[in-house]
């Protein structure tokens, strides 16, 4: 009977009794220091190099999970009076902005995420995008600094006994380094009926609780794969998610459209040239803005802006700071010859939106100073599965009763009570409908649930102000 297998997002670890013998033999000399010199350069191989270019790019993940509720109201007291389940994980920064890559199962449905760096400065997380069925969650923090991003290889030319490295948050210990090889490739592994992994690389380097999220990383210090499972009761035999399918779905994660909701109609690939790796336009979409920009199909994307392009998820992080009106020079690789373009972003067309698209209300604009984008189930399912989705703040006007109530850009607006009434907020005339209750004209005010650092905050916004009660009336 085949052993089961078990993904790697644990809880507390439990206490354990740590043994320890030593045997000590004399030697008949002291012993020599290793210093600068030969033997130094000896000890330094490939793998610590590896590491020393690798181990900064390795977050750690803690996080808290409520327990089960039969309540359903999010913003019951028994909701929010459900205890509380931690677990760890480790995942990759992908962009020195403060993106992380790691496993969804890390972080499904958990609250409070905390991510630590390799120095121990720690931030507050939040899930941006997730794929549950590729396993991959994109997280999001506000370094102070930018951050080093790991560099992304190729799982294309991967051979079985070739050495590999993993760096992660085993059992709690952080930065801990395992090295192995990879034992066999395209190894497909059914956890559940709901989640089958395919094409993974399998390999002996100890990947432990903890690790999931993590990086599989080559004698090049560059990422080949993102761990993922281990086997239950074995030893040795850990897996993988293949770094090429990674990034497919880690740059639609990342891309312009999830992120900002603009789009460039470029579509790439990664190829192997020899040892040589480019990143080549295979489509440019009829009518997009790249189209109008010049690019053409078979064109080599070289720099994005002042990014250096290396994967295809290079293109989108290049543009993430992109604005419409606000081109961006690409430079590109056609016929041997090299150019500048500039793209110029545009919104998403209608329909082509991620999640719904609806105008934000010039009134909400008006009575509390938000402005809002509406955004679907996954991008508030982490903090409550009955959550149906919500409105994401784009701009607090300074001064107004949105702003005086502490609500911030990137918050998550996703419900509202006035007296002992609640109603959810998925589309902006839904603020309106909340505002000309009774209960929020008598009381002049109502409270605002938003969704900051993954868990479901009130804050109380005041009517008084003549103004927001003349249009509320009207």
């Amino acid at each position: 009977m085949p052993m089961p297998l078990s993904r790697r997002r644990e809880g507390f670890l439990g206490k354990f009794a740590l043994s320890l013998s030593v045997a000590a033999v004399a030697l008949g000399s002291a012993p020599v220091a290793a210093g600068p010199g030969p033997v130094a350069s000896v000890r330094r191989t490939a793998i610590v190099d590896a590491v020393d270019k690798t181990q900064s790019c390795v977050v750690n993940i803690s996080s808290e999970k409520k327990a089960a509720s039969n309540s359903r109201w999010p913003f019951s007291a028994e909701e929010n009076q459900r205890p509380r389940i931690s677990g760890m994980g480790s995942g990759v920064i992908v962009d020195s902005r403060g993106y992380i890559l790691t496993n969804h199962h890390v972080v499904d449905k958990v609250q409070g995420i905390e991510i630590q760096l390799a120095d121990g400065t720690t931030y507050s997380g939040r899930v941006l995008q997730y794929d549950p069925v590729m396993d991959l969650a994109l997280l999001k923090i506000e370094p102070a600094r930018p951050l080093r991003a790991i560099t992304i290889g190729s799982s294309a030319d991967l051979m079985v006994g070739e050495t590999v490295i993993t760096i992660g948050n085993a059992f709690g210990y952080e930065n801990t380094v395992s090295v192995g090889i990879i034992s066999a490739l395209h190894r497909d592994v059914t956890l559940s009926d709901e989640q089958v992994y395919r094409n993974l690389v399998q390999t002996d380097a100890s990947i432990n609780p903890g690790n999931s999220g993590g990086p599989l990383i080559n004698i090049n210090g560059e990422l080949i794969g993102i761990n993922v499972a281990v086997r239950a009761g074995a030893q040795g035999i850990g897996f993988a998610l293949p770094i090429d399918e990674v990034k497919r779905v880690a740059a639609e994660m990342l891309s312009t459209r999830r992120i900002a909701s603009t789009w460039h109609g470029l579509v790439v690939d990664d190829l192997l040239r020899g040892t040589e790796r480019t990143v080549v336009i295979t489509e440019v979409q009829p009518g997009s803005p790249g189209a109008a920009a010049g690019f053409k199909t078979g064109d080599e994307v070289v720099r994005v802006g002042e990014l250096a392009v290396a994967s295809m998820l290079d293109l989108e992080r290049g543009l993430l700071d992109s604005h419409p009106g606000r081109p961006t020079n690409l430079l590109i690789r056609r016929g041997g010859a090299d150019q500048s373009l500039a793209l110029d972003v545009k919104p998403l067309p209608r329909g082509m939106s991620v999640v719904a698209s609806s105008e934000p209300g010039d009134l909400v604009w008006e009575i509390l100073g938000l402005k809002t984008m509406p955004v679907s189930t996954e991008w508030v399912s982490a903090v409550s599965p009955k959550l149906r989705g919500g409105l994401y703040i784009e701009a607090v006007l300074p001064g107004s009763p949105a702003a005086q109530a502490a609500i911030q850009k990137g918050d998550i607006l996703v419900g509202m009570n006035a007296g002992t009434r609640h109603w959810e907020t998925i589309r902006p005339d839904n603020i309106l409908y909340v505002l000309r209750q009774p209960e929020a004209v008598q009381t002049q005010g109502a409270v605002l649930y938003v969704v900051r650092n993954n868990g479901i905050q009130p804050r109380r916004v005041s009517l008084a102000e003549t103004r927001a009660k003349k249009i509320i009336s009207q």
